[in-house]
């Protein structure tokens, strides 16, 4: 088996073609909150990013993989590995998948592919990732790909309903 595929899934790098699919999720308000965006990407600066993205992990210190269905090549969301830090072996990690794919166990397949690069790869030692809290089927997904639960971080995120609070997971490499 590939290191960035699994029974379902393939972890792929960024192709020009998945430049319809960053639009939606891009430029979709309700994703806006889970980051620090709070306007849409032209259409030319997404092709740009796309581009960009094939410079090494640790030159840019990030990462972003589109997610494929390994049946079909369907590109049904994206995983990303950020705010990577060479000192301390560490990064953040986030994932989206299309709401139509959801529920489908798809977001754990790519959380264990991710880890398996991680360590094997980016020789990366611990891995983070902020979920707000009233998002239990992320904290699930987190929880099953062996993510523990560090604490809650109150009022961390403003959205247009007032203050979120956030939980920290993080994952620990072997």
């Amino acid at each position: 088996m590939h290191h960035l595929e699994s029974k379902n899934i393939v972890l792929r790098s960024l192709e020009p073609s998945d430049i319809d699919d960053l639009l939606k999720w891009e430029n979709n308000p309700e994703n806006w909150i889970a980051g620090t965006r709070t306007s849409p990407y032209s259409r030319d600066s997404l092709g740009r990013y796309i581009k960009e993205s094939g410079n090494d992990f640790w030159d840019v210190n990030q990462i972003r993989f589109a997610i494929t269905l390994k049946s079909t090549g369907l590109c049904i969301g994206l995983i990303d590995v950020f705010n990577a830090s060479s000192l301390h072996l560490r990064a953040e990690i986030g994932i989206l998948i299309d709401p139509m794919h959801r529920g489908n166990g798809f977001a754990l397949e790519s959380l264990k592919i991710i880890q398996n690069w991680s360590r094997d790869f980016a020789l990366l030692r611990s891995l983070t990732v902020y979920v707000f809290s009233q998002n239990t089927p992320s904290h699930r997904a987190f929880i099953s790909a062996g993510f523990k639960n560090m604490g809650s971080l109150k009022s961390w995120i403003r959205t247009s309903d007032g203050w979120a609070d956030v939980n920290i997971f993080q994952w620990l490499a072997n």
